[in-house]
């Protein structure tokens, strides 16, 4: 698992290493081996929502990388903090989404919150 971790604003930058080492205990308790992920952290000034998760297009070329590239999950920690959410909540939906889980539908929207509460519960993260 490779997790690049970058951060838009250099008051963000002290969150980095502990986004890179949650996103890696995510993806080891969803058996997601060889995968590599990237995480970036932004301002409000550009972005003013809590995550947002772009998956890697299926086929797309990075001879840059080795392993499945997952995609890309964009955190805005001061939106989040403001809103009295959570980082690692949000970065575990973030993740969830780059693998499939949508919560449109209610039955979808049930499985993902159960795999949240899997995780959260898995990093001892209590809401």
């Amino acid at each position: 698992m490779k997790v690049l971790v970058e951060s838009l604003d250099a008051r963000l930058d002290h969150l980095k290493p502990a986004v890179k080492k949650t996103a890696i205990k995510v993806a080891g308790f969803l058996k997601q081996k060889n995968v590599y992920l990237e995480v970036c952290l932004l301002p409000t000034r550009l972005m003013n929502k809590n995550v947002l998760s772009f998956p890697a297009p299926k086929g797309f070329p990075r001879p840059d990388i080795k392993g499945r590239w997952l995609g890309e999950i964009y955190l805005n920690p001061s939106y989040i903090k403001e809103n009295g959410e959570n980082l690692v909540f949000m970065l575990i939906h973030g993740f969830l989404h780059l693998l499939g889980y949508m919560h449109d539908k209610k039955s979808d929207r049930i499985k993902m919150q159960n795999k949240e509460k899997e995780l959260l519960q898995f990093l001892r993260i209590k809401l």
